[in-house]
Order: C-alpha cells, then sequence, then structure tokens
C-alpha cells in the first residue's frame, strides 16, 4: 500500500529500469492493447484537430480510450505477487506505493498498462489543457507500443485470460490523483532514460536513423512528464498546502521527501548528463552530416528545459514563496530560486549543443 493513499495497491517497477518488453504478450493481450492504440491515436487526433476542439467528439474519444485502456490492462493481470515483501529503496518509493523488483515481460505489461489506465481515467475529470492531454496520450501509446515489439517472439507466460484479480479503482480526489499520476511520471522517466541511452548508443554506432529515432521517442516521454507533473498538480493551492504537502513532511514521514532522490527521475538526468557531456558536437556540426538528428537533439534539450521551467511555474502557483520542503532553514532559500538556478545551471551546460541556447551565465554570490 502507498504511504499516502493506503487504499491503493502497490506497484512494481522493473529493477532493470526497462519499461519497454523483449516479447510479445498473449494473443489476446496483444489484440487489446492494438484496440487501446488505435483508440488513443483516435483521442490524440480530436485533441490536436487543426479546425479545432471538439467537446463532445473529445469526451466520447476520452471515454472509448479508457475503456480500450481498462480493458487492457483487466486482460493483462497476472497472478499477484507478493508486494508487501519488497523492501523500498527510497522514501518516496514507501510514500508512493512503489517497489521495484526482477520482473518478467508478462508482469511488466501487467504492472504498467495499470498505471497508464489509472492516469488517462483521471484525465476525464483533470483540468489539463489540450495539448498536456494530447503530450499524455502520444506518450501512452509509444509506451503501449514498446510492450508489444512486432518483431519479437510470442511470451509464453503471457496469460491468455486475466490471472489475477482487476485492478483497484483509485477514488477520485487530488491526493489519490497526486500519487498515480506520480506512477504515470515514473514510467514515463524510464522510458525517456532508456530512450537517450539507445539515442547514444545508435550515435556511437554511426546509426544515424536509430539516433534520430531514439531521440524523437525520448522528446515526446520529455514533453509527457511534463504534461504528468502539472496533472499532478491540478488542485487549487489550499488544497496541496492542506492535503498534500503535509503528507511528504514528518511527522507523515521520517524524513522530508524530495522529487532529487526519486530513482526514475535520477535515471533520467544521468541519461541527459550522458549526453551533454559526450555528445559535444555543436548544432550546426551536426547539422551538416546529419540535419535530422541535429534537430531531433534540439528538441529533446528544449523540452528537457520547458520541462524545469512548468516546474518553476507550477511550484509559483502550489508553493508561491515558501523555501523548499527540504530547506534546513529559511536562508536556503525559496524553491522557485531553487529550481530557478537548476534550470539556468542546464541552460548553460545545453547553449553549446542548442541551434537557439540562451546566454546564461551563473554568477557566484
Amino acid at each position: 500500500m502507498s504511504a499516502a493513499c493506503p487504499d491503493l495497491p502497490l506497484v512494481v517497477l522493473p529493477a532493470n529500469n526497462l519499461v519497454r518488453a523483449l516479447s510479445r504478450p498473449a494473443a489476446p493481450v496483444e489484440a487489446a492493447l492494438d484496440e487501446a492504440v488505435t483508440a488513443l491515436e483516435g483521442l490524440h487526433g480530436e485533441l490536436l484537430n487543426p479546425r479545432g476542439a471538439r467537446p463532445a467528439e473529445i469526451r466520447a474519444a476520452l471515454e472509448g480510450a479508457v475503456t480500450a485502456t481498462d480493458r487492457l490492462a483487466e486482460l493483462a493481470q497476472v497472478a499477484p505477487m507478493d508486494a508487501e515483501a519488497l523492501t523500498p529503496i527510497v522514501p518516496n518509493h514507501d510514500y508512493f506505493g512503489v517497489r521495484t523488483a526482477p520482473v518478467d515481460d508478462a508482469r511488466l505489461v501487467s504492472e504498467v498498462t495499470v498505471v497508464l489506465a489509472r492516469a488517462l481515467a483521471d484525465l476525464r475529470i483533470a483540468r489539463l489543457t489540450l495539448n498536456q492531454q494530447a503530450a499524455e496520450v502520444l506518450a501512452v501509446i509509444q509506451v503501449l507500443r514498446g510492450l508489444a515489439p512486432r518483431d519479437a517472439e510470442r511470451d509464453p507466460a503471457s496469460p491468455s485470460a486475466p490471472a489475477g484479480p482487476a485492478p483497484a479503482v483509485p477514488a477520485e480526489d487530488e491526493l489519490t490523483r497526486w500519487v498515480i499520476t506520480h506512477h504515470f511520471y515514473f514510467v514515463l522517466n524510464l522510458a525517456a532514460a532508456d530512450a537517450v541511452t539507445r539515442a547514444l548508443a545508435h550515435n556511437k554506432e554511426g546509426e544515424t536513423d536509430g539516433a534520430r529515432d531514439a531521440l524523437r521517442e525520448a522528446a515526446v516521454y520529455v514533453r509527457a512528464f511534463t504534461a504528468a507533473m502539472m496533472h499532478s498538480g491540478d488542485m487549487s493551492a489550499p488544497c496541496y498546502d492542506a492535503e498534500v504537502r503535509p503528507t511528504m513532511s514528518p511527522p507523515a514521514v521520517p524524513a522530508a521527501l524530495t522529487g532529487r532522490t526519486q530513482p526514475e527521475h535520477k535515471a533520467f538526468r544521468k541519461a541527459m548528463r550522458t549526453l551533454a557531456r559526450t555528445w559535444t558536437d555543436s548544432f550546426d556540426k551536426l547539422a551538416a552530416n546529419a540535419p535530422e538528428v541535429a534537430l531531433a537533439r534540439d528538441a529533446l534539450l528544449e523540452a528537457d528545459l520547458q520541462d524545469i521551467e512548468q516546474h518553476i511555474t507550477i511550484t509559483a502557483t502550489l508553493v508561491g514563496d515558501d523555501s523548499s520542503i527540504i530547506a534546513a532553514d529559511d536562508a536556503a532559500g525559496s524553491a522557485i530560486a531553487m529550481l530557478r538556478t537548476m534550470r539556468h545551471s542546464r541552460a548553460g551546460e545545453y547553449r553549446p549543443l542548442m541551434r537557439f541556447g540562451d546566454n546564461v551565465t551563473l554568477l557566484d554570490r
């Protein structure tokens, strides 16, 4: 159970950090997955309709996508494991009800589809922009496709019928939203880290098409986890202050929580540091030989900067000028100031690689 939401069962993420499968699921699961992808593609098209938003059609498409994804998650269930016996690797996992363990492809599909289905279902009552919703939906499509690789063998362990109970239906309140959208955020961070790592490997081997495609995939995940962050904060500042923020500090938890120790986001940040420090060709140099790769890398770096900028925005909305939860004293500065410094540092590191990098220099104080 989650320390924040005890009624939610634990989510088990893969110990190897890979949220894509190496084999195809059983035929009924794969067929349900294909139906979910088709419904999600229809929803994505409605959200980004160039003729403008059609509310009734969007609602209908969303309901269809939720129904199809829920059916997939139910069909993909495997026999429950004793997740309560697993030890959380960081306090954040204990708080959010997450554990890690070696999992086979069948359990990976079972766990990930539940996370995706819950986040998608919450879009019915969340107040995200059309573009934020579309970013989440596109990433869900990509993750689902990664759970059924077309050129792979069929997984003999994948159940042809549900082998476990139907997934629990979460409550519709802000604290529950905070938890289930963080589960979604964690999955997207792992997917992004994997895509960046594959892009680096392709580039090292001189595989231009592979590098381009992996960079584009990574950018989709980054834009989506930015949207998921905004999704998690879809609440009023007073509600956050009363219902959510107190659950992340003593006495509710043994020690104040910080996203900087979150393993899934740390995996993504490590991949991006490796990219910035090892793939050091300037945009112009890279574009001269591989223009599509240069644009794809630039789009990823831009998405990563926009992510921390949106983090500043939502922090300003929910926290204001309060200090960070983990700040030792008020002199440590506000949470916004800390994030802004991180943003400028990241922009400075990316500037030599980008087409239109920020001319930012941090001064010692």
